[in-house]
């Protein structure tokens, strides 16, 4: 009868208070549950799912094998911090490289006996690059393997000397049973500088490969794998492991309707909103789940994210009956403006039909915005670190987040960001306004996208009422949810658009608008500008005439978010008053406002068909609303150039010249259609070619340093300024200058999570030329104290600019 070991037979460790045995075994146990518990279709790579989950194992298994020097032993045992840290920094107490040339060795020795010469010939240079940056970011795959150099072997030299070669042994004999490897630790002493050699020499070999065959396959597996194995140690170092199978009723929307008496309002908005939720999720039971990327193209205000969601939930309960996938939904929008508006319709949902807030493994919401919290059903709790550590861990059944999130999750060589990387494998993922996506990136994503779709089984659905290219319907690349989209579009009959090419500068403009807005004196106007200097001109002439019964709004991103969001919050709600609003371009995207005219400086078709979104948004105006397009102009150049590409100008205005000056809402999807059909067929791909070779030839860090998904056109350097608006802010501010002086990392970070929600809702980034209030020493962070706010900002404009320039975005 075997021995059973106990912790008396081992002594390393990988952590103060965790045996090394009980750690690798813990993170390659967990590697190997999170890859068994996903459904692949690795197929085409030579790979089945028992093998990619014997090779998740081997990874964590190996990754931590070079803490078992006496290096790394005597660093983590030294209790005098400042000691501690001069030590962490000298190579020789490292341990990734060591680990990553092991793991190699091992993955080698698995790899050898399937005689497949598809990419499981190049998973060990796959597991010896996760292994090695299992603490820091990817870095390009050629330059990693190209540190194997005399300097650096001299360093591994001294740490094989160090190693406790007798109870690594016992610990690989261990963890490796069952496995046909036939490990001896002195063997690999004595070998590995030949296995360097054979590292660098399947480096050629595989740089070759990739630059030749520029398939995106690989890049998917290598970042899974790593997000697999920094996600499992993370877990198993903080000792935090949430996973509970939560049943969502995939009727639930279905009796949130039902509750609410959706059904029975006769109103032509709700008769066209629950024609179009039947259409979609009665689509449910017919669908070839083989197909895997759908669009739902409607209207705006159609009740687009309620149907998302009922579909997804329906596609999800399916799954799970006939592939046995249990899906995450994740659904990403693009603005933070309008994430707290969906997620408060979700938790609605919930709240309506469960009768009780719904716990934070069921709905999560994930921006920088949004509180760290998080609650199980069990009731159990989660503050501060533990909190962000499931919140960034996209731990539950549905997760609303935005862009930024998904999108650079995705694309990217962050280790904070790839932890969750694996998540997305097998999951729902709704991308709801994709044209704000830039046209530059639609191959690039088109591509990580697919191969999502294909080799891990995620599902995506597309919603918008301007359907970008990205996918081509006519190649039948993407199923349309909603057969009878073109009869939606003209069922409405909301808003008519006036169309005027004729630049204007501002004073001209200033007379136009104000008498109209004299002319109509119970109507409500929304003007949309594009550049700050342009909105607040407009404004503060606008605002000076005092007109009675009328209650003025300006927004943008100068404007803290607090206020912002009590902004609109307040344009929402009904008033005897009429509204006047000024607005940059965050209104556009979602935001629910219902206004009679819209006037709208020139901007792209996408564009101008979402800010029409907010004209008679809900059809109760007595008349048609207004959308009136300008263009403003300054002594330089239209306003819309600092702010737009000339291409996709040039594209809208083309269209725009075939159509007649008056349009109506039946005219807007040929004239959405005839827009992207037209960035399609004459957009350069250069860019996302490019990024794509970074994809496919793994250069992870070139790949993250060119892929931004804002741009800041604008191009000059910003800072971040904290503005003392008021006695919490105050407060606030004196609590984050107390953290200077908590010297443990950790224990400030988590004194820093506690305010940072409310830290952030007093934040707002201006251009560093216009900000010339004294920086606080060591903070880089901008600060308007309260008794200087007058100098600074203004309650009602927000923050007071040097206006030198008229190219100030929003």
């Amino acid at each position: 009868m075997e021995k059973e070991l106990s912790s008396c037979d081992f002594h390393l460790r990988s952590h103060p208070d965790k045996l090394l045995f009980r750690h690798l075994s813990n993170v390659g146990n967990k590697s190997s549950s999170t890859s068994e518990e996903k459904s692949l279709s690795l197929d085409k790579f030579g790979i089945d799912e028992n093998t990619f989950s014997n090779i998740a194992y081997l990874v964590g298994i190996c990754h931590d094998f070079g803490k078992g020097t006496e290096y790394f032993q005597s660093y983590l045992l030294e209790t005098n911090p400042s000691i501690q840290r001069s030590l962490k920094n000298k190579k020789e107490y490292q341990h990734g490289l060591i680990s990553a040339i092991f793991a190699y060795y091992i993955l080698k020795m698995y790899i050898y006996p399937l005689n497949n010469k598809n990419i499981l010939e190049y998973i060990p240079v796959i597991g010896y690059l996760i292994v090695k940056r299992h603490h820091g970011n990817l870095k390009d795959s050629e330059d990693e393997i190209l540190e194997l150099d005399e300097d650096t072997l001299e360093i591994i030299d001294l740490q094989i000397e160090s190693l406790d070669t007798r109870e690594l042994k016992t610990i690989y004999e261990e963890l490796l049973d069952g496995y046909a490897i036939s490990f001896d630790i002195d063997t690999f002493c004595n070998e590995y500088r030949s296995i360097t050699k054979d590292i660098l020499k399947n480096r050629r070999k595989f740089i070759k490969l990739l630059k030749k065959e520029q398939f995106t396959g690989y890049y998917l597996i290598t970042l899974t794998l790593y997000s697999i194995l920094i996600n499992s140690d993370k877990i198993d170092a903080s000792s935090i492991d949430v996973s509970s199978e939560i049943e969502i009723s995939p009727e639930l929307v279905d009796k949130y309707k039902v509750e609410k008496g959706f059904q029975n309002n006769e109103s032509i908005m709700n008769k066209v909103r629950n024609e179009i939720y039947e259409e979609v999720t009665e689509s449910i039971e017919k669908l070839d789940l083989n197909k895997k990327i759908y669009s739902i193209s409607v209207p705006t205000g159609s009740g687009k994210t309620l149907t998302s969601l009922s579909f997804a939930l329906k596609l999800k309960a399916r799954l799970r009956k006939e592939k046995r996938i249990n899906s995450k939904i994740i659904y990403s929008l693009p603005f933070l403006s309008i994430i707290d508006q969906n997620y408060d319709a979700f938790e609605d949902v919930f709240k309506t039909v469960e009768t009780s807030n719904p716990s934070e493994d069921v709905l999560l919401k994930h921006h920088h915005l949004a509180d760290i919290f998080y609650r199980t059903q069990d009731d159990e709790e989660f503050e501060g670190l533990k909190s962000l550590f499931l919140i960034e861990g996209w731990n539950s059944e549905i997760i609303v987040t935005t862009f930024v999130q998904f999108f650079h999750t995705i694309v990217s060589n962050k280790n904070r960001s790839l932890r969750k990387f694996h998540t997305i494998a097998n999951s729902i993922v709704i991308l709801d306004e994709v044209q704000s996506i830039p046209h530059k990136y639609w191959l690039l994503l088109k591509q990580v996208i697919f191969g999502f779709a294909e080799y891990f089984n995620t599902y995506f659905i597309f919603v918008t009422a301007t359907q970008p290219l990205i996918f081509d319907p006519e190649k039948k690349e993407i199923i349309e949810l909603v057969k009878n989209k073109d009869k939606y579009f003209r069922e409405f009959d909301r808003v008519k658009l006036e169309i005027n090419l004729n630049p204007m500068n501002l004073d001209e403009f200033k007379e136009t608008i104000e008498s109209e807005i004299k002319e109509k004196p119970k109507k409500d106007f929304l003007v949309v500008l594009n550049t700050v200097k342009s909105s607040l001109n407009i404004f503060n002439h606008l605002n000076k005439l005092k007109l009675e019964n009328t209650t003025y709004y300006y927004l943008s991103t100068n404007i803290i978010p607090k206020e912002r969001l009590k902004k609109i919050k307040e344009i929402k709600e009904e008033s005897d008053k009429r509204k006047i609003i000024v607005s940059t371009q965050l209104i556009e995207a979602g935001v629910d406002i219902d206004v009679d005219i819209v006037y709208r400086d020139f901007a792209t078709i996408d564009s101008i068909n979402q800010v029409a979104g907010r004209c008679n948004r809900n059809s109760s105006k007595p008349k048609r609303g207004e959308v009136k397009i300008v263009v403003l102009k300054d002594e330089r150049k239209e306003l819309h150039r600092y702010i737009y590409s000339s291409f996709l100008i040039d594209k809208t205005r083309d269209v725009l010249k075939e159509s007649p000056s008056e349009l109506y809402e039946k005219d807007l999807i040929s004239l959405n259609n005839s827009y992207f059909r037209k960035v399609k067929d004459t957009s350069s791909e250069d860019e996302s070619n490019k990024l794509l070779s970074y994809v496919n030839e793994l250069k992870f860090k070139s790949l993250t340093s060119d892929f931004r998904l804002i741009d800041d056109k604008a191009g000059y350097e910003k800072i971040d300024v904290f503005v003392e608006l008021d006695d919490k802010a105050v407060e606030i501010w004196k609590e984050y200058i107390l953290l200077k002086s908590i010297k443990d990392p950790l224990k400030r970070k988590e004194k820093y999570l506690t305010i940072r929600k409310e830290f952030n809702e007093y934040l707002i980034s201006v251009p560093k030329k216009d900000f010339s209030c004294e920086e606080p020493e060591d903070l880089n962070i901008g600060y308007v104290p309260f008794e200087q706010i007058k100098h600074y900002y203004n309650p009602e404009t927000g923050f007071i600019f040097e206006l030198k320039s008229t190219m100030m975005c929003d």
